[in-house]
């Protein structure tokens, strides 16, 4: 049996790092909200001949005084252009310069205004923190008869902790992409990591249950072991069911094409960083509880 709970206090250390450094992204790189968020207008066009280069259409668009300018490819000859909000008459100016670099067809068109923009922001914001808060009310709730010596509300407030992990370093990395690549927060992105929420809980309630398991064969046990225990007999389950998960989003990010590359990238981070809570965090963070309780006493 692998001792997880011998080294609990390496793991937590190593996750306090990696939080400060996720936290630390954002505050100083910040996150780069795409048009969803602040306003904008994103074309979609393919070629009929060879794409032109991203960069070469960066350029030939930000030339005509426009700016906030992304250019990303999609399948074999397409481009997604994302701008600040166009006026009709400077969304003629961009198919025109289009034009110049080969024969071509706008198959979309959209514009979001800033009120637009805003409104998504406050509506996403207040989904995410209903989601945590639902989490920790159905811990709560579901582990209130758990015997031992770790309350329901302690597995509650662990596993929200838990999550905040698991969405903060994954927006972390978002915000140095963003910062060095311009990688934007899209609503693909934001709806990834409500993905990783409750795939997160799931891995997390599955360690938890067996704890409450062996509370209920062994209440002699010491808690140490019965953790110990439950993270082993979950080992497999965890690592076969992320492996699983991760072949087919392996599959969007590196054949999708690029406008489900960072929702894929999303979910690659939050699987690992889930499949990291649950195995090396869930079950240390309740035996570092109970441990700082006694020394208290």
């Amino acid at each position: 049996m692998i001792p997880f709970i011998k080294y609990k206090n390496i793991f937590l250390i190593f996750t306090a790092l990696m939080i400060v450094a996720a936290v630390g992204a954002i505050g100083f790189y910040g996150l780069k909200p795409g048009i969803e968020f602040t306003g904008g207008s994103a074309a979609e066009v393919e070629f009929s001949g060879d794409r032109p280069a991203n960069d070469v259409v960066r350029e030939k668009i930000t030339a005509l005084e426009i700016s906030e300018v992304s250019v990303y490819s999609t399948g074999e000859k397409g481009l997604i252009i994302r701008t600040q909000d166009l006026t009709p008459q400077k969304h003629a100016q961009i198919l025109t310069a289009l034009g110049e670099m080969g024969e071509f067809e706008e198959k979309s068109f959209e514009a979001i205004g800033p009120v637009v923009g805003k409104e998504l922001t406050g509506k996403m914001a207040v989904l995410v923190l209903i989601s945590l808060a639902a989490m920790l009310l159905y811990i709560a709730v579901a582990f209130r008869n758990v015997p031992g010596p770790i309350s329901s509300w302690q597995y509650g407030v662990a596993s929200f902790l838990i999550l905040c992990h698991d969405v903060l370093v994954p927006l972390g990395i978002f915000a140095v992409l963003g910062a060095f690549y311009g990688v934007q927060i899209t609503i693909p992105i934001i709806t990834a990591l409500l993905i990783v929420v409750g795939y997160a809980i799931n891995n997390v309630i599955v360690v938890y249950d067996r704890v409450r398991e062996n509370l209920l064969r062994g209440r002699k046990n010491d808690f140490a072991e019965i953790a110990d225990r439950a993270v082993n007999q979950t080992l497999s389950r965890q690592i076969n069911t992320s492996l699983l998960t991760l072949l087919p989003v392996f599959a969007i990010y590196f054949w999708a094409g690029t406008s489900l590359k960072y929702f894929a990238l999303a979910l690659i981070l939050g699987v690992a960083t889930g499949t990291y809570s649950s195995v090396f965090l869930a079950a240390q963070l309740l035996a570092f509880w109970l441990e700082r309780g006694k020394v208290k006493k």
